[in-house]
């Protein structure tokens, strides 16, 4: 069974190393809490030649190896890009911890086939986690943004999709498990592309944030 050393920040600012084995590495997609803009999302990308999907919200499970909490990571020449997510990581069915993170996809492969395009390229978060239960209480107050080479291309509120509980019983999720959420619009409704992507998750409640930065190069 795969591990991921990382550590815990605690609210009250102790830090906690911990080692998370998982089973299963899973990425949705179409989550939005909204059907009319999920459904607008997919006509949009209908458009430019991606499939639409068998269902809604629809899941993807890819190799537990693809997880990383790496810094660069290498990629074909052409159009491939991060987005930001929000990660949960599943411990026995229920969500224990949750950070951020970035499905880099190729979104030439996107367009012929989206399981196998998901399936190219690593994803990526960083070696830092909250607890569950600090922010469950006003988990839709969680921010997420993207900046691609340093310009702002995603940001929205996490109440914006769908919440942890009903990701995982939608993905039939019992054991110990990754699962990124799905991504949040990009501002403007054109998808940015870079070499260095910076993913945020900031809770103004309790006035923290984990960040992390990374870039690609070609290979």
């Amino acid at each position: 069974m795969p591990s991921l050393d990382i550590v815990i920040s605690l609210a009250e600012g102790e830090v906690i190393p911990l080692r998370f084995s998982y089973e299963r590495l899973v990425l949705a997609g179409w989550s939005g809490r909204d059907r009319v803009e999920v459904m607008a999302h997919i006509e949009e990308l209908r458009r430019i030649g991606v499939p639409p999907p068998s269902e809604v919200p629809k899941f993807f499970s890819v190799g537990p190896n693809l997880l990383t909490t790496s810094r660069r990571i290498g990629v074909l020449e052409g159009r491939n890009s991060g987005e930001v997510e929000y990660v949960i990581l599943v411990e026995d069915g229920r969500p224990r911890y949750v950070t951020v993170g970035s499905d880099h996809t190729d979104r030439e492969v996107e367009r012929m086939d989206v399981h196998l395009s998901k399936q190219l390229y690593p994803k990526i978060i960083p070696p830092v986690v909250w607890v569950y239960e600090e922010v469950e209480d006003h988990w839709d107050e969680l921010v997420l943004e993207l900046r691609v080479d340093g310009e702002v291309a995603q940001r929205s509120e996490v109440g914006k999709l769908l919440g942890p509980e009903d990701l995982i019983e939608r993905a039939g999720l019992d054991g110990n498990a990754i699962l990124f959420s799905g991504s949040i619009p990009w501002i403007g409704g054109r998808m940015r592309f870079g070499r260095e992507y910076r993913m945020e998750i900031s809770d103004p409640v309790l006035g923290r944030r984990i960040a992390y930065s990374y870039s690609i190069f070609g290979v």
